[in-house]
């Protein structure tokens, strides 16, 4: 089936219809106001789309086929006065109604820079390299089932030195209503941006990988504004609730890892779809009721303990590690809430088969406006490869996935 898959794909990806293109690029960018912006729209996602390796401007501009066509296009990307968030709102209503997404699905995403004028650009440790690097550092909002998925929403994170340094501001172009946030807080403004009444989205759970987070920020921050989530976190971080191998006796302290250890007799098998060979699989999982400890934030109302279901998932297989689940979904089955959050996996294998591809990572220009517009439209030609993919395997997703 992974060959298939990927067969699928890149047959989709060589051989997109251009009119499916146009008319994709027609309904998505119809909140730009002026012709000249929708036809370089069109102009910038087609080179998106057909141009091999990195998407510089040049090589996107080679689409174009005249002589200003570069100069253009990154005015149109980084100094013109279109609005990204409708064509970002048009895009996840279109998603929403012909995917049938599962969850809302956060991602992170480091883009290495060599020099220090990117806007955001800093020194910061990658925990999946191992390593420090300079780079920005973003998270996109993913719709995503469990055959599909296709980025939505982007936040980049600013760090102090870029929102205080005026200068630098000022040279980036950084709005002024734009404030310094934490990493948590940007993941959950970004997130919380779906759910406004503009965007017109279904409610759905938002599942993230916090195990290089703040868990505890980003519980108290979800909760606050009524977020269902599903968040993976790391082994030590501290729960409170009652130990499975005693019954009987009262709550007490635990590390997550620990407590998901001692009910793992209880732990029964589930299946789950591995888009890395678009097989079924199968996991252990159990699932207990716990609290977060209290804890005192600076400025901060505090919020009584919130009910959650700690959820452990471990392979068949011996000697692989298990994962951990925080979810305040307390109606849901430990099964389901392990199936939602597997579904990082889809949206990882996406990214990297598909958001790398039509050049997430490849904005040159230095502004703010500018990186927002470029991944804006990297989205879109990600659905069109997204959808072109499905219609050609017909997967159990809406019946009406043309433009």
């Amino acid at each position: 089936m992974e060959g298939v898959e990927s067969e699928a794909l890149a047959q989709t990806w060589g051989d997109v219809a251009d009119d499916f293109v146009t008319e994709f690029c027609r309904r998505m960018l119809a909140s730009l106001k002026r012709r000249d912006q929708r036809t370089r729209g069109e102009w910038y996602v087609s080179g998106l789309l057909s141009v091999p390796g990195r998407k510089s401007m040049r090589a996107l501009a080679a689409v174009a086929d005249h002589g200003a066509a570069e100069q253009s296009l990154h005015h149109f990307i980084s100094d013109s006065s279109w609005a990204w968030a409708p064509v970002r709102q048009a895009l996840a209503r279109h998603l929403d109604r012909v995917l049938l997404p599962q969850a809302w699905v956060v991602e992170s995403m480091a883009i290495p820079k060599a020099g220090a004028h990117s806007v955001g650009v800093a020194e910061s440790f990658r925990f999946d390299l191992g390593r420090v690097v300079n780079s920005q550092q973003a998270y996109g909002v993913s719709l995503a089932n469990e055959q599909l998925s296709a980025p939505v929403n982007w936040g980049l994170t600013l760090p102090p030195e870029w929102l205080e340094d005026e200068a630098r501001r000022r040279r980036a172009r950084i709005p002024d209503d734009v404030p310094a946030m934490s990493t948590e807080a940007g993941i959950v403004h970004t997130v919380a941006e779906l759910a406004q009444p503009d965007w017109g989205l279904r409610r759905r759970p938002v599942v993230l990988d916090a195990r290089t987070l703040d868990s505890a920020a980003l519980v108290e921050q979800l909760t606050r504004r009524n977020v269902p989530f599903v968040m993976r976190v790391d082994g030590a971080t501290r729960v409170v609730g009652f130990d499975p191998g005693r019954p009987g006796s009262g709550e007490a302290l635990f590390q997550a890892q620990q407590l998901a250890e001692r009910g793992k007799k209880l732990s029964k098998p589930v299946g789950w779809v591995d888009p890395e060979y678009a097989i079924t699989r199968s996991l252990l999982v159990s699932g207990a009721r716990v609290t977060l400890p209290a804890v005192r934030r600076p400025g901060t109302r505090q919020v009584p303990p919130q009910p959650l279901t700690l959820v452990g998932g471990w392979p068949m297989q011996k000697g692989r590690p298990g994962e951990l689940w925080l979810s305040n979904l307390l109606e849901v089955p430990p099964a389901a809430l392990l199936r939602l959050g597997r579904l990082t996996r889809r949206v990882g294998k996406d990214f990297t088969e598909v958001s790398t591809r039509v050049g997430m990572r490849d904005f040159e220009g230095r502004s703010y406006a500018g990186w927002h517009r470029h991944v804006t439209l990297c989205s879109v030609a990600h659905s069109i490869l997204a959808l072109s993919s499905a219609r050609q395997q017909r997967y159990g997703t809406s019946h009406e996935l043309s433009a």
